[in-house]
């Protein structure tokens, strides 16, 4: 687990609400506080869908199909109070960081990667995280998914310093 502070916060969120950088990942849960605060739960209700429109590979709405929501929640002169956004790494990275030499656990042990985005007093932080199906004392996936994180934010000109 490591906690990126980071420099620019307006690049961050306009890389993060603008543009298609993040849309491979998975919706947790966001929260938008605003004039009011919003919450979503980014967990699929398969109820509001016939039964060949329910999404088969996942429970979890794609960050391209929130981010809008956001966008609009976020829209205006003014900066929101604050901002959580829970982004899970989707199943094929995933599977392509657990095949990663570095990492000596298997994919279906990993339950899911995360990144935690808070914005707060004008400040983004970024911590990630994971979780397994079992009891893993191996911390390989967090230092795989960490360099991952890092490597993903300089490809995308974002700036931040370890906190």
């Amino acid at each position: 687990m490591i906690a990126l502070q980071i420099k620019a916060t307006k690049n961050f969120m306009n890389k993060l609400l603008l543009t298609e950088q993040f849309d491979s990942f998975f919706v947790e849960e966001a929260s938008v506080t605003t004039f009011n605060a919003f919450h979503i739960d980014g967990h699929i209700v398969s109820e509001f869908f016939d039964s060949d429109e329910r999404p088969s590979l996942t429970s979890l709405s794609a960050w391209k199909d929130i981010r809008p929501i956001c966008l609009q929640l976020i829209k205006g002169k003014r900066s929101p109070v604050s901002l959580h956004i829970v982004l899970q790494a989707p199943p094929a990275l995933i599977e392509k960081l657990a095949a990663d030499e570095a990492c000596e656990v298997d994919s279906n042990l990993i339950r899911s990667l995360v990144l935690n985005i808070r914005y707060d007093n004008g400040k983004v932080t970024c911590i990630t995280g994971s979780s397994f199906t079992t009891f893993i004392p191996d911390k390989t996936v967090d230092k795989v998914w960490a360099a991952y994180i890092r490597k993903f934010f300089s490809t995308v000109g974002l700036d931040f310093e370890e906190a």
